[in-house]
């Protein structure tokens, strides 16, 4: 499981857990050159209350790759 951290404007916090998949999907994202504001939307929604400043995705892949990727909105 990879946990998504996502810090918002205003200093909230929000953490939780999406499966090892969400990294192909970024990498797929990313490499068709999307990134920022509309990486964020595209990989976990455009529905922010607050929006978040960044996304961090964190954790180890079954095949034992590390992810530690961070994605600011903007």
């Amino acid at each position: 499981m990879i946990s998504v951290e996502i810090r918002f404007v205003d200093g909230g916090y929000q953490e939780f857990t999406q499966p090892d998949s969400i990294v192909g999907r970024l990498r797929n994202l990313q490499s068709s050159g999307i990134a920022g504001k509309e990486l964020v939307h595209s990989l976990l929604t455009d529905d922010w209350g607050p929006p978040p400043s960044t996304v961090r995705l964190v954790g180890t892949l079954g095949d034992g790759t590390r992810v530690d990727e961070t994605i600011v909105y903007q």
